[in-house]
């Protein structure tokens, strides 16, 4: 018996690559000195606290970025609970293997309950992820511009050659080539009907949903870009995370240094999605970016992995017992 076609989504093409994360992150691990990552962990002490306020204001921007996408619906629901949707859908596709669409699937569930209508519930929760990750693009290319002119391009030019210049030139022609096809006026190409094959039907629809997408923008385009800067204030927000922690550390670095390491990372993350939580992956990528930058001590790199987990592990608490003050909002909406 043949063994199949091997795609991404198999379990042994994600085992290989989990592997090819994992053991050199072992290796790192093991040459690591622990007595002197505890010391650096007692010196950030309450400080942490600092990390996890920047964290709550950068999802607080993430939530009004989500917000002012409901239109004249975001009436029947608050801040509050929005946040707490929000909360429990990004926790659920962090360790999910849907990723993000389990995530963003269960908020538009949850959505119905406030007597938002299904298209707009969709509609909101797809736009506002666009508006992250074209927010997320821009200031990627910005850190990255930056990154290139400061002392740490040596670093990154070691690694890219001057390829790093082509990746930037394209990253940018896409994300205003796909803004401008996104905002346009006029008529939208359509899968044309005449077959009944599945993939003929998968492309209706995901044609449908886009028009409607497009449509739903269009019909508010001030909202949309009030998305996009509160999106692009999330992201700023929360690189601050990556800043407090390495100053802490006692690593006097730029501003721009966070944001260039906390938009990498992210980047990065996303090509091992499949990965529940991207165990291992967000280690190894946090590893890469502070080498990146000429911080290559293996303790550094186990003591941000170690404070950005936590920071991590304390949001997904929370986004749990948020899930029970959800719940009993749906028993009230329900009764």
């Amino acid at each position: 018996m043949g063994m199949g076609k091997l795609t991404w989504r198999s379990p042994i093409v994600k085992t290989i690559l989990l592997l090819l994360v994992l053991v050199p992150m072992a290796v790192f691990i093991a040459q690591t000195d622990f007595a002197e990552v505890g010391n650096k962990l007692k010196n950030v002490g309450y400080r942490f606290l600092y990390v996890l306020l920047v964290t709550f204001i950068a999802y607080l921007f993430g939530t009004l970025s989500w917000y002012v996408c409901l239109g004249v619906y975001r009436r029947n629901i608050s801040i509050f609970q929005l946040f707490a949707i929000r909360q429990v859908g990004e926790t659920i596709g962090l360790y999910n293997p849907t990723s993000i669409v389990g995530g963003d699937l269960l908020k538009n569930e949850f959505l119905k309950y406030h007597q938002i209508p299904v298209s707009i519930a969709l509609s909101s929760v797809i736009t506002s992820r666009l508006t992250a990750v074209l927010s997320q693009l821009l200031l990627f290319c910005l850190a990255l511009i930056w990154l290139l002119l400061s002392p740490y391009s040596v670093y990154i030019l070691s690694f890219t050659g001057n390829y790093i210049y082509l990746f930037l030139a394209l990253l940018i022609l896409l994300k205003a080539g796909f803004l401008f096809w996104l905002l346009k006026t006029g008529k939208d190409m359509v899968a044309q009907p005449g077959t009944s094959s599945r993939p003929n039907k998968r492309m209706q629809h995901f044609n449908s949903m886009l028009k409607e997408l497009k449509k739903n923008i269009r019909t508010d385009i001030p909202a949309f870009w009030q998305s996009y800067l509160y999106a692009a204030v999330h992201w700023l927000v929360g690189s601050l995370e990556f800043y407090l922690i390495l100053r802490f550390l006692g690593y006097d670095l730029p501003v721009m240094s966070g944001l260039l390491l906390d938009m990498s990372v992210i980047v990065l993350k996303s090509f091992a999605a499949f990965v529940p939580g991207q165990l291992g992956v967000e280690e190894m990528a946090n590893k890469l970016m502070l080498a990146a930058i000429g911080l290559s001590g293996g303790t550094v790199w186990i003591t941000v992995s170690i404070l950005r987990r936590a920071r991590q592990l304390l949001w997904i608490v929370l986004g749990f017992v948020l899930l029970l003050f959800i719940k009993k909002d749906l028993r009230y909406a329900t009764t």
